[in-house]
């Protein structure tokens, strides 16, 4: 959760190793080498974020035609709700956590602020605003996949067809901003600017942890705590309208960080290649020697992988605060020895998304 404009001096080292330095898994055959940071952002920039960028560029061309088509001849708006739904799940398979443009660009305030609020919503409806151009005078409560959805589930109206176009314009054109600038980072060569290498490493070491925190407070123990607050018969207001949608994103949320800090069955029989795939934090632990830790790493993740897949369709407080524990106990072992393990100092920052 460092902010590109702090100052990084003194954080991870990351001057590249020989390769033949290597640390067997205990008990058996199978080595890993030793990743520098370097290798860790070719994996990231180069081969793993630009096709989750293109799938939800994709999915939000999507969800413009299907606004376009749904208002051509308005019906129920079960088509419409898909490919919102669609296009949300790439959104958080990309933003989750917030990397490079994501955070540049702010982009979760400008297509994923949330709770919307009704009586800006209702004022930008009333203005009917024409063109993406209008629509940048209108408050981000008012746009992006919440808008979308509270103008899905409300009663229809003439003013809304109109307005559900540009929201799906809006978020098409964050898509392909961000492409854009994902685009640009894989092009990057890390090894050229140290500063630089070590700032983008310790972000996304950062980010990470800032990526799980805005799951398991912000997403679900919050408002669960927040309803428990507010008194007897307040039930609590998750990002999403369903139980279904809630469920799905914090899955969605949980899958892109599980795949950038465990490693896959296939990496664990055939170690990553540096500057050849992803390489996930269990990897780099197992590259520094830290076999023990990162077998450790392995089990609280796949302690909140159950958990989080056993989650009731229409869980209750009592499940989600459960989840929540496990996943803080990811979050204790990151911030108590992963992090220190990659010599990555913790700090926060305002970059951590909205």
């Amino acid at each position: 959760m460092i902010n590109r404009r702090h100052t990084l001096a003194g954080l991870l080292a990351i001057a590249a190793l020989p390769v033949t330095s290597l640390h067997a898994q205990t008990g058996g055959a199978l080595a890993f080498p030793y990743y520098s940071g370097e290798d860790a952002l070719q994996g990231l920039y180069a081969q793993h974020l630009p096709p989750l960028a293109r799938d939800f560029e994709t999915q939000a061309k999507a969800l413009t035609a299907a606004a376009r088509q749904h208002c051509a001849g308005p019906a129920a708006p079960a088509a419409l709700k898909d490919a919102w739904r669609r296009a949300l799940l790439a959104w958080d398979a990309l933003s989750t956590p917030a990397l490079g443009p994501v955070i540049e660009r702010r982009s979760q305030r400008q297509i994923d602020f949330w709770p919307t609020r009704p009586a800006l919503l209702a004022k930008a409806l009333a203005r009917a605003p024409k063109t993406l151009a209008d629509m940048e005078s209108v408050g981000t409560p008012a746009k992006g996949f919440p808008a979308m959805e509270q103008l899905l589930a409300a009663p229809p109206s003439p003013a809304h067809c109109p307005y559900l176009v540009l929201v799906a314009e809006g978020i098409e054109a964050e898509a392909v901003a961000l492409r854009t600038g994902f685009d640009a980072l894989a092009a990057r060569d890390w090894t050229s600017d140290e500063d630089a290498a070590r700032s983008a490493f310790a972000e996304w070491i950062n980010q990470w942890l800032g990526g799980l925190e805005r799951l398991r407070w912000a997403h679900i123990e919050q408002p669960v705590q927040k309803a428990r607050t507010a008194g007897k018969g307040h039930a609590p207001e998750f990002a999403r309208l369903a139980p279904a949608d809630n469920a799905a994103e914090w899955r969605a949320q949980w899958q892109a960080l599980r795949t950038q800090a465990r490693l896959s069955a296939a990496q664990r029989a055939q170690p990553p290649q540096p500057g050849q795939g992803l390489v996930p934090i269990e990897a780099l632990l197992m590259g520094k020697g830290q076999i023990a830790l990162a077998q450790r790493w392995g089990q609280a993740l796949d302690r909140a992988d159950a958990a989080i897949t056993a989650l009731p369709a229409k869980a209750g407080d009592k499940e989600l605060m459960a989840l929540s524990k496990t996943l803080k106990g990811v979050t204790t072992l990151f911030q108590a020895e992963v992090a220190a393990a990659l010599d990555v100092p913790l700090g926060f920052s305002d970059a951590d998304g909205d």
